[in-house]
This record gives structure tokens, sequence and C-alpha cells, in this order.
């Protein structure tokens, strides 16, 4: 009996060793990445690496992929003509689910062993993952028919019913030319997914109507008819006259599934009952929130009666075929209004929560913007869960809109720029969000502290950033009201608190808070501390060189201020409890910025030139300092 060599028995180990490490591997591989995409799966086409990610993960990744896709324009050869057509036009989408499960799918069907040999294959290679997308049929065919008209040129015409005056005349249909709808669609879905540039080449075919002469002839003598005398639509002691010139002006003809349809144009017809709607509908009257002292009333709304052009153009036709030629004026009747009584109600709006007032100098560019901004912001509902963003909400501040210029905070100095000093109108609001207690989502301090705000409990704002948002984090909604004068800006918030109402104002470099009204049990309510300073910063001196300026002549244009760090705490109670918010404000010391003559600059080797008078009066010194922005 032979028996095996020390050598061959090592070898088996060795192997029998290195298979176990192998499957162990597996194995943890599998369960580690359980939810996840297996292997190095890539888009094919496309730089997307799907491995490694989730379900949820992938299909955001693909989500990017359709946009590219369907942004990315496609290049048309319609018998030898080009044009252009990008893919979002034909409804383009990826079958993102479909891609995603057989992404999820790589290395997971068969059997255990055949799982196995996938991941044994692909430790060191890629697997391609193919696109699968589609494009919408009435889209495409959208486009395809503008291509009729507009690329091919010779489309064929239907046939149908024209009006010269108020004569109705034939149209008779002619055969033509139009994009060949066998094969479009997939020719131009295989070019989307392709990642190649390349041209989709597209055929014609003759094409004709269905429609006959003798149709065509027939709904004439029906337009006829429908134009031959006018036609009456009445409500209640109301009648509206359509003259002959109204119907012909109004009259349509189409062709659905080969028949000559006519009728009235409902717009047209809207346009002409315009000048009788004062006398006819009794529009819908929406509901609104009033304040009466510190409580929010709803005053209900009522429904209306309004015309329908959609079916007075039907009514028209009916009546105008008829043989009295006369019909009812159609009504929308109990048309709600765009806000009924129910939608306010159930914002669940009581009381002012909170308001703060701050104030300014009048008759300044800032002055307007801020009223501007205000304008904007007011009357804005944020429902129970929403964040609301000034910058988001308002947009961008520009000329066109009726914003000036004034000083915003650039790198450390007062510019002037449009929408500048809309700052005082984030400080008023975040103060109004602050004691109220709603959720700070975003704020930021002014750089530099002006004495108009309170002392770290303010925010500044520029487009885009920064922001000022709060998430509405209470169960009922918040309405936002700003009111304001030549000298002072107020935002009011208006929403439930169990009846607690705080109202304060910052005035004289002192805030004054006065509680109304102390609330309920449940009421939520605010405290606040702010810490000594520390950290305190000097300012530096600046000198920027004017050769205009005399050698003894100087202008301050910009005033020193220090700097100093303070901590900033709000107390929230409710329902028993407490909880405890700190910021750290830091403001920057204020730099001076000087204007000198060239040769007074620090270390220039420039002399200074002769004074140019012969005067002993030494020259005046013109100092100009900036006015606080922000």
């Amino acid at each position: 009996m032979s028996s095996i060599s020390p050598r061959v028995r090592i070898a088996l180990v060795a192997t029998s060793g290195l298979i176990v490490t192998v499957l162990a591997l597996f194995g943890a591989v599998r369960w580690l990445r359980a939810g996840e995409i297996l292997g190095a799966v890539t888009v094919a086409g496309q730089d997307v690496e799907l491995g490694g990610l989730t379900p949820a993960e992938a299909d955001d990744a693909l989500a990017l992929v359709e946009q590219q896709i369907s942004a990315e324009p496609l290049v048309v050869d319609i018998d030898g003509k080009e044009t252009a057509v990008f893919p979002q036009q034909l409804g383009f989408t990826l079958d993102r689910r479909a891609m995603v499960d057989a992404a999820m799918a790589r290395g997971r069907d068969g059997a255990l062993s055949d799982q196995f040999r996938w991941w044994l294959g692909h430790l060191l290679s890629t697997d391609t993952l193919d696109l699968l997308g589609a494009l919408d049929g009435e889209a495409v065919e959208a486009v395809l028919a503008t291509w009729d008209t507009d690329v091919v040129g010779d489309p064929p015409i239907p046939g149908g019913v024209a009006v010269e005056g108020t004569t109705p005349v034939p149209v008779y249909p002619e055969p033509g030319l139009q994009v060949d709808r066998s094969s479009a669609g997939a020719r131009l879905l295989a070019a989307a997914l392709d990642p190649r540039p390349v041209i989709v080449e597209l055929d014609t075919t003759p094409a004709s109507s269905r429609i006959t002469k003798a149709d065509v002839d027939a709904a004439v003598a029906r337009a006829g008819l429908w134009l031959a005398s006018p036609v009456g639509l009445s409500a209640e002691d109301v009648t509206i006259e359509f003259g002959v010139e109204d119907l012909a002006g109004a009259l349509t003809s189409t062709v659905v599934e080969g028949v000559v349809e006519l009728g009235f144009d409902a717009s047209i017809v809207g346009g002409i009952l315009e000048s009788r709607r004062n006398d006819l509908e009794a529009p819908p009257v929406d509901a609104r929130l009033e304040v009466e002292d510190y409580s929010v009333v709803v005053i209900p709304g009522r429904t209306g009666n309004l015309i329908d052009p959609e079916a007075t153009a039907e009514a028209l036709a009916a009546a105008a075929s008829s043989v009295r030629r006369q019909g009812r004026l159609p009504f929308v009747e109990g048309a709600e209004p765009n806000v009924t009584t129910e939608d306010l109600e159930a914002l669940g709006v009581e009381h002012l929560v909170s308001e703060f007032t701050t104030y300014h100098p009048c008759c300044q560019n800032r002055v307007t913007n801020l009223h501007l901004i205000a304008d904007i912001v007011d009357d804005t509902i944020v429902g129970p869960g929403e964040t609301f963003g000034v910058n988001a909400h308002v947009g961008e501040r520009t000329t066109e809109r009726g914003f000036l210029e004034d000083g915003t905070i650039i790198q450390g100095e007062l510019v002037p720029t449009v929408g500048g000093g809309v700052s005082q109108f984030a400080t008023t609001m975040y103060n109004a969000i602050f004691w109220a207690g709603y959720e700070d989502v975003t704020h930021k301090p002014h750089s530099f502290y002006f004495s108009r705000y309170p002392e770290g409990i303010e925010a500044t704002i520029s487009w885009q950033q920064p922001e000022l948002a709060f998430r509405n984090d209470s169960d009922s909604a918040v309405w936002i009201r700003t009111r304001y004068t030549d000298t002072s800006i107020t935002v009011q918030l208006y929403g439930a608190n169990d009846g607690r109402i705080v109202v304060g104002d910052h005035a004289n470099g002192r805030t004054h808070l006065t509680v109304v009204a102390e609330g309920g049990a449940s009421a939520r309510r605010v405290r606040a501390s702010v810490g000594e300073r520390f950290n305190p910063t000097e300012p530096i001196i600046e000198y920027r060189a004017n050769p205009e300026l005399e050698v003894d002549e100087m202008n301050q244009l910009q005033s020193p201020a220090p700097g100093w760090t303070v901590i900033v705490t709000r107390f929230i109670e409710e329902g028993g409890a407490e909880r405890e918010q700190s910021w750290t404000v830091r403001y920057l010391a204020r730099r001076e910025i000087l204007e000198v003559h060239p040769c007074k600059m620090p270390e220039t080797t420039e002399e200074c030139p002769e004074p140019t008078t012969t005067s002993t009066e030494p020259p005046d010194t013109t100092t100009t300092t900036t006015p606080e922005g922000g």
C-alpha cells in the first residue's frame, strides 16, 4: 500500500486551505453586501458605477443618467433634410426599476454554484448593464406631425371647411408625404440609448386623407346652415346673441377618424363672452384670514356662478344646428373659490404667536428694498412641517424688480449692491422666529456688529447665500404678515401656541419683549441669554492710494469698530420639559479704511511733491464715514 508523499500532502492541505478561504470570502461578501449590487457593475456607455450601491442609490444614479440622455439632442436626417430633437421632447424615460432589478440580480441568479462562478469570474472584471428605455407614443407622434409640416414640407391636406368672410368654402383633401411611422419610434429610441453620436435616418412615405370630396361638400352644406342666421343663448332673463360674424369667426373644422366634424373654438367664444361677464357671472369669493386684536378669524368665502366657454361652445353648436337656433347659456354653478373656508379653518391659525420690530432712518435706498422684500413675504402660509427660506421665497433682488443699490458687507467692507440693506428684514424676521420658538434651520449673523440689531440674536441674507430659513415644527400653519413705516419694519407670525403671545422690538441698542398673553399649559415658552463678550479683537488700518488727493488730505472710507465673540443660548419650555440650543456668534473687527496720497502710503519709496500753495494754513482733511449697512 503506497502512502502520500509529504510534498503532496502539503500541497493538498494548502489547496484545501485556499478553497476554504475563498469560500469564506465569498460568503462574507454576500453577507456584507446583502442589500447592495454585487461586483463591479457599470452602465453601458455611461461613466456610472452601480456596484456597492443600494437599490435606492442606484435609482438616484440612473435618474442622473436619464437627465443627461434627455438633454442631449439627437440629429435626425429625413430624406436628406436635417433637424434635431431632445429625447425629453419625445417623452424619453429610462426603465430604472428594471435596470436596478437586473443589477441586483447579477451574481444572485441560479444555483449557489452559478453564483460562486459569477463572483469568482468578476473579481477582476466589470459587468455591463444595458440601458433600457422607452419613448412616449403621443409625444413622438406630436414631434413627427411637426416634422411633416416643417421638415418634409409636403404634408397631406386632410380636407375640411374654411370660412371666407361669413361664407363656408370647401378645402378638398390632397395627398402628400409624411415621416414613415412604422420604424421612426424604434430608431429614435435606439439613438437615444446609444452613447455614440449617431444620425437618426428616417424615411418618408406617401400619405393621403380618408376624407372624400363628397364628405367635404356635405360638411360645407352643414356649415352653411350653422352660419345662416344669429344664434341666441339665454340664462334666466338675459340672452346673448351671437351674430353671423361671431359664428363665422369661431367655426372650426377637424377630421376625426375619417369624419369632418364642425364646432366652435372655445377660446374665441370666451372672448365674445368677456364683455358680458360682469352682467352674467357671480364670481366666487375667496375665504380670507383677518386679525381682530391679536386673534385670527376666518372670513368665509362663497361659491359663485361662472360662464363655461367650453360648454358654451358646445351649446352654441347644438343651437346652430337646431331649427329654433336658441339654447341655454351654461354656467358652472356653485363654482368653488380658490381658497375655501374649509381650507383656512384647516390651517389652525388662531392668534399672534410673535411679533418683532426694528427701526431705521427714513428715505434711504435700503428702505425701498426693505419694503419690497416685506411685500413679497407678506401673507405667506407655512404649513406644519414645511420649511420657509427668505431667499428661496423672494428670489434674486434685481433692478428690474425695483430693488436699489445700498450697502452690503463683502470681504469685510461695506460696498453698494443691488438689494443691499435687506438684512434688516432678515434680522427682524429671525427675532420673530427666535422668540416664537420655531426650529432654526439656518441663519448667519452679520460679520460686523450693528447697534440697531440685538447683539447675537440677528441674521443677514444675501443672494444666494447666506439664507435665513426656519421649519414650522408646530401642529398649526404659520401665517407670516409684514408691516412697515418710513422708519420701521415689523414681522408678525400667526399660528397657535395655546394662546401665548410675545411682542418685541429693538430700539436705542436695547431689546424690549412684552408677553401680551401667557398662554395655557401646553404653550411653547422661550427665554434666552447672551453671554459676556470674549476674544476681543482690535481693528486694523488699511491705506489706499489716491493720486487725486492733496499730500496732507485724507478720506476715511470706513470707520473702525472692535470685534468680539458671544454665546447665545435659547431655552424652549414645552409640555413640562425644557430644551436648550446654543450658538457661538463671532463679530469681526471692522477695519478702518483710509484713502491717502500715494506718497503717504506705508512703506512707500515715493517722495511727496512740494505743496502747491504758499498759504501758511494747513490743508483741510476730508473725512467720509461710510454709513452702516447690512
